[in-house]
């Protein structure tokens, strides 16, 4: 900056402040005082004014309300009054400080204590206008007693009456936005220094006395960079007699060429209203060093050179195709997953069959043969018959693999044995000796020895008769055939529900298939391969235009190539095109977030475009998917042999190293998978989408909703919501707002031509 610059901006400065002086100076937080009378019969009187009472649009008057009390009224009043303000029509407001008390004195009327409150307000329009009367209701005893009765008073001040002017025309600037106050203006970089294609943050600093909350943005032409306008910030200061603050305006510059240049003052257009002219706040001349960049198109850069074109290989395509986003192959890689650990779970419960069986029959020929000792040994008249009972019970439930509870009744004795396969005669056999048994055990006493002897020999008999008869096994196999039932429809019901999800995640790549079969259908005989490689020529030519609108035809016809769409965003790229250039990189890059090229390239956009939720984890999906399966398929695998070991050689335990080895793998078949779901989530790109022209945020649906800042073309965001031609958007940056549908293309489709 010159001495020249540096002193008038100083002059600008002292301007600036001995105007808001001399402007506060004309209201005071006490001009309603030296102009009110009192009416001395009011205890407490009330009074209202606006100063000036003429003035123009978006000009300050200020809005002062005095309450008086006069000494009885000070002893009296037991609590503070209620104000009740005014409504406001066509004004904006602000409270202007904190309310001024006034010691008594001696006013028209008698002496008075007075309170001062203060507002600040701007009128939006022109033409007459009235501040209705603001009231002031309160409470005074009707004696010094303190259980006084009250009596409410309630008074009203007077109406303000404003005439508000519109701005003259007389000498108004062509490029007069609307702007009034007393201001000046100030620019800086965020940065010394910048490079071509690498974006820069200006920053535009208008600041004074006024609505700076109205002030609105400046248009800004640069002839050695693009613009596009960023966010805004506000500060507004009211603790003086006049509002004041500051607003800033951001543009994100991309420099287009390369040296020394300047950035030309920018004039700011404003009305001074007490002054009652227009006037100008120029900023100064900034200095910028733009180094060269790599991706400028001139004649003695060689873009293609710079940027290389993808070299198509179509079995490489063709493999990726059909492993990634076929969906046949999904499911039937599902299914193998589903059904991996069913050896193992059969191979258990057949070990854990074969146990049972072999200790129930050991368990129950044992039980009865014991108590057939002891009931000859010592013998016991009535409980002999009871015993032998209970024993019978417990065997038979062991052998037939149902609980004793099962076996409480004749018609339950008899279902179980015609289920287990025990013939009727058998049947009949088992129920009549249960039912002589009840009869002994609960009848008078008759028993001898002899006779226990006989029924714990006819018990043996019964229980090798229903042994012989019934399925071998007992109830193991009509459980374990449940069991399979049940594992088979809970299998059926896991594959069900996953291809529900497969065929749903799979969805845009069905649609794009149905595309590509539809394209194919139609082609009239031109290969995709002789297409591709006119493009590459045309790109070679330096016909960036032509080549990127190829790429994109091919894109259209092959949505699911890497190559061609990295292509398609490098011409794009090349021709000036950050819209194309944004949604071929990003689709290869979620395609093949591995690919070096393609996030250096990524890295080559603006910061709406390359940051935040435009960012492209490097997360190999597929080969993650691959672990998963892989390891998955073999821990099963190792459980199942470990199980056939034990099975085979009768060992009590598993065996530790195969059964360990295939836990192991399990764990890290479930991480991979774990990891792969993250990663595919946050490389889908279906709610995301790219903005085609600079536009406005807004907090809400519809042009006139306050603003967020602004986006750039190219930027990034994730739909949220769609309302009347409105779209509820996640910037890159952070920020949530809404933007123009028509501002918005999805960025797995194709945009529109721009």
């Amino acid at each position: 900056m010159s001495a020249v610059e540096r002193w008038r901006q100083r002059v600008a400065i002292a301007l600036l402040f001995g105007a808001q002086h001399a402007l506060s100076a004309q209201v005071g937080p006490l001009t309603i005082l030296d102009h009110v009378t009192v009416d001395a019969r009011k205890p407490i009187d009330f009074h209202a004014a606006a100063y000036p009472e003429t003035l123009y649009v978006g000009q300050q008057t200020t809005y002062q309300v005095a309450v008086l009390l006069n000494a009885d009224a000070r002893s009296r009043l037991r609590r503070n009054p209620e104000f009740l303000p005014p409504e406001l029509r066509g004004l904006l407001a602000y409270e202007l400080g904190r309310p001024t008390r006034v010691p008594p004195r001696s006013m028209k009327g008698g002496v008075y204590e007075a309170h001062v409150f203060q507002r600040a307000l701007f009128p939006v329009a022109s033409g007459p206008l009235a501040v209705p009367a603001p009231q002031l209701s309160y409470a005074l005893p009707q004696s010094s007693s303190y259980f006084s009765r009250e009596e409410r008073y309630v008074v009203r001040a007077e109406s303000a009456h404003l005439v508000i002017r519109a701005l003259p025309i007389e000498g108004r600037p062509d490029t007069f936005t609307g702007a009034v106050g007393v201001l000046r203006a100030s620019t800086r970089f965020d940065a010394t220094s910048a490079r071509v294609g690498e974006p820069l943050v200006l920053t535009l600093r208008v600041q004074g006395i006024g609505n700076v909350k109205l002030l609105p943005r400046p248009k800004i032409e640069i002839e050695w960079a693009s613009a596009v306008a960023g966010s805004e910030r506000v500060q507004v200061d009211t603790s003086g007699a006049l509002v004041r603050g500051a607003k800033e305006f951001d543009w994100i510059l991309t420099p287009t060429h390369d040296g020394s240049v300047k950035l030309p003052t920018l004039h700011y257009d404003y009305f001074d209203p007490y002054q009652r002219k227009y006037a100008i706040a120029d900023t100064p001349i900034i200095s910028l060093d733009v180094s060269a960049g790599v991706l400028v198109a001139n004649d003695d850069v060689d873009v293609a050179a710079l940027l290389p074109l993808r070299e198509r290989n179509a079995t490489v395509q063709s493999i990726r195709g059909l492993m990634l986003d076929s969906p046949s192959s999904r499911v039937a890689v599902l299914l193998l997953c589903v059904f991996a650990p069913l050896p193992a779970l059969l191979l258990a419960l057949r070990r854990r069959t074969r146990s049972s069986k072999r200790v129930v029959r050991v368990s129950a020929v044992e039980m009865l043969q014991t108590l057939t000792a002891s009931m000859v040994a010592a013998p016991d008249e009535g409980a002999d018959a009871r015993q032998m009972r209970r024993v019978l019970h417990a065997a038979l439930a062991d052998r037939l693999a149902v609980s004793t509870h099962q076996l409480v009744s004749r018609r339950q004795v008899e279902r179980v044995l015609r289920r287990r396969g025990v013939g009727r005669a058998s049947t009949q056999r088992v129920l009549t000796f249960l039912d002589e048994l009840d009869v002994r055990g609960f009848a008078a006493s008759t028993s001898n020895a002899v006779g226990a002897t006989d029924y714990a020999r006819a018990a043996t008999t019964v229980f090798a008769l229903v042994d012989s008869e019934a399925v071998r096994g007992g109830g193991a196999i009509p459980h374990a055939t449940r069991s399979a039932a049940l594992g088979g429809a809970l299998v059926v019901c896991l594959i069900a529900a996953t291809s529900r999800v497969v065929v749903a995640q799979s969805d845009s790549a069905t649609v794009m298939s149905r595309v590509v079969r539809a394209s194919a259908a139609r082609d009239t005989g031109v290969s995709n391969a002789a297409s591709f490689q006119r493009a590459v020529d045309a790109y070679h030519a330096r016909r960036f235009l032509e080549a990127a609108q190829r790429f994109a035809d091919i894109a259209r016809t092959r949505p699911l190539d890497v190559d061609v769409a990295a292509n398609w965003g490098t011409s794009a790229w090349a021709a000036g095109d950050t819209v194309h250039a944004v949604i071929g990189w990003q689709r290869a890059a979620r395609r093949d977030p591995l690919a070096d090229d393609l996030q250096q390239r990524l890295a080559l956009l603006p910061a709406g475009a390359r940051g935040g939720l435009a960012e492209v984890p490097m997360v190999p999906v597929p080969v993650l998917q691959a672990i998963a399966v892989v390891a998955w398929l073999i821990g099963w695998a190792c459980v199942a042999y470990a199980l056939l070991r034990r099975s085979r050689m009768n060992l009590r335990r598993t065996d530790s190293v195969f059964k360990s080895v295939g836990v192991a793998l399990c764990v890290v078949a479930v991480a991979s998978a774990g990891i792969a779901v993250w990663g595919r989530r946050a490389l889908d790109p279906t709610d995301l989408g790219v903005v085609v022209r600079p536009e406005t945020m807004h907090v809400a649906p519809g042009a006139d909703a306050d603003a967020l800042g602004g986006v750039s073309t190219g930027d990034v965001v994730r739909v949220i919501e769609q309302r009347d031609g409105w779209d509820r958007v996640h910037h890159a940056d952070g920020r949530l707002g809404w933007l123009p549908s028509i501002r918005v293309v999805a960025l797995p489709q194709n945009a529109a031509a721009r």
